[in-house]
């Protein structure tokens, strides 16, 4: 580092750099930065500090002063951003921002820190998605049972809230040498809901709370509890334990699987994407991602829409590459144009039709964009559940549940109607040779 790269106002480290948060307002404005509504730079203090931050910006290397003038940029104008918070073994905690702009497609600005000096640096979404997975320990070793159900952000979150009420639970049994509860009531859950904003990392929902739009946890009233307990028990993650005068629950056989895995977690990612929508409106994507010894849950809270699923490492990547893809252009805007004048014209040949790029995600690797013939190409060489996207699905899905590959025809044993696999020689259930 030389001393044109060194200030008392900003730092650099190798590509990265060093400011607080006042010093990098004050920059903003002396390069004169527009904010938009995802703006993760505040206004600037004025005064003689824009003066002075004008000149530490003076003081460096040309090709750092283009640098930082396009991270600065971005962060104040992002037209895509999100809060990206991790934890490992309750001991290391990072909380960051993440800020895309539609005319740096390459790059995504990240500003990390929660106190002085914050760190400015650069990433791809290749690096990023990189850097989760590496966090999440998702190489290998992630059972694939299929674990989960699609839900409400509601039942979500309270789904969530019961978790915190184990682990508080378990953590009093420690304490007094007594056998933990394993029920508790909705007024339990109602508690944890409204001690959510509390700050503590360790557990579930306070982790993620702070990327929840609003006072959304906190606010749930009884009525919304009841019915998200209600829901959860429709969808077999918990069971009535009583029926007294005060109901209790507790979790059944899947949902103590995701219990113990996220009550034994060894690191958990949370992402808060903000982006605004066709209506103009800013819609806010949530996903936590915890793992443990043999599994890694997702817990995704999407407006009014939520799952909880176990992932393995190709549904890991599905799912991070819908979060990190590029912030998509706003809609052009079009002048109305008046009926006589559309009268007088002559009627406009349909515009063309628009060509179905595909994704595809196979062995943690995503490929993209190709259009469909050279995709049916592909196809037979990689396995039936491989994942694949375009823009007319609603979600990733296997290349045979997108229609892309033939349905095998079901075998079944022609003496007691069991479904065999393909290739089984014998029936499983009656023993007959399929031969």
């Amino acid at each position: 580092m030389n001393a044109a790269m060194t200030t008392s106002m900003l730092r650099v480290e190798e590509e990265d750099f060093l400011i607080a948060l006042d010093d990098l307002a004050a920059l903003a404005d002396s390069l004169g930065a527009r904010a938009n509504a995802l703006s993760l730079i505040p206004p600037g203090p004025g005064g003689p500090r824009t003066a002075e931050a004008a000149a530490a910006f003076r003081a460096l290397s040309p090709e750092l002063q283009v640098r930082l003038a396009v991270a600065i940029g971005i962060l104040r104008a992002p037209s895509k951003m999100a809060h990206w918070h991790h934890t490992i073994a309750d001991e290391t905690v990072s909380r960051a921002v993440l800020a895309w702009s539609t005319s740096v497609e390459e790059s995504i600005v990240g500003l990390a820190g929660t106190v002085d000096p914050r760190r400015i640096t650069f990433w791809t979404q290749a690096s990023v998605k990189a850097s989760i997975s590496k966090m999440l320990a998702a190489g290998g070793g992630l059972s694939n049972d299929e674990i989960g159900c699609k839900l409400s952000t509601h039942a979500v979150v309270v789904f969530l809230a019961a978790l915190d009420q184990m682990k508080a639970t378990r953590l009093h049994g420690m304490l007094t040498h007594c056998a933990s509860e394993v029920t508790f009531s909705r007024d339990e859950i109602l508690e944890r809901l409204r001690d959510a904003a509390s700050e503590d990392f360790r557990w579930p929902l306070l982790f993620v709370e702070k990327l929840i739009p609003g006072q959304l946890v906190t606010s749930l009233t009884d009525q919304e509890v009841a019915s998200a307990l209600g829901e959860l028990l429709r969808a077999g993650l918990m069971e009535a334990a009583s029926e007294g005068r005060v109901a209790r629950y507790e979790l059944s056989t899947g949902g103590k699987v995701i219990a113990d895995s996220v009550l034994h977690e060894v690191s958990k990612v949370a992402l808060g994407v903000t982006e605004p929508q066709a209506d103009g409106q800013l819609g806010r994507d949530i996903v936590l991602l915890v793992r443990s010894a043999y599994y890694m849950f997702l817990f995704a809270m999407a407006g009014q829409a939520g799952a909880i699923a176990a992932l393995d490492q190709d549904e890991l990547a599905a799912t991070l590459h819908l979060a990190l893809q590029p912030a998509t252009p706003p809609p052009a805007v079009q002048a109305p144009v008046s009926t006589a004048a559309t009268a007088a014209q002559p009627a406009a040949a349909p515009p063309p039709l628009p060509s179905k790029d595909w994704y595809v995600i196979h062995a943690g690797q995503s490929r993209g964009p190709v259009d469909e013939p050279t995709l049916l190409r592909m196809l037979p060489s990689l396995p039936s559940e491989t994942l694949v996207w375009n823009q007319d699905l609603p979600n990733w899905m296997t290349a045979r549940e997108a229609g892309l590959m033939p349905t095998p025809a079901v075998q079944l044993c022609s003496r007691c109607g069991t479904v065999l696999d393909p290739g089984q020689r014998f029936c499983a259930n009656c023993g007959l040779s399929q031969a």
